[in-house]
């Protein structure tokens, strides 16, 4: 589902493309905090638990959401 990155929550699964041209990767939102014009999520790799990022995006950016982990 595509879904405007300001109304992503904790527990989606987002996929991005990440570092390289056409490298996509899943990654686990742990948290969503604002910082000025753009939404700032803490994520970690899906795969990877330990391998924490964040990633920004602007507010009406779209993102596309893989699964809810919370469901």
């Amino acid at each position: 589902m595509i879904m405007r990155a300001s109304e992503l929550k904790p527990g989606h699964v987002i996929r991005v493309e990440f570092g390289d041209y056409d490298n996509w990767q899943s990654f686990v939102v742990d948290g969503i905090r604002q910082a000025k014009d753009n939404i700032v999520s803490d994520v970690h790799y899906r795969k990877y638990d330990s391998a924490k990022a964040d990633i920004s995006f602007r507010s009406d950016e779209t993102v596309e959401v893989i699964a809810d982990e919370t469901a």
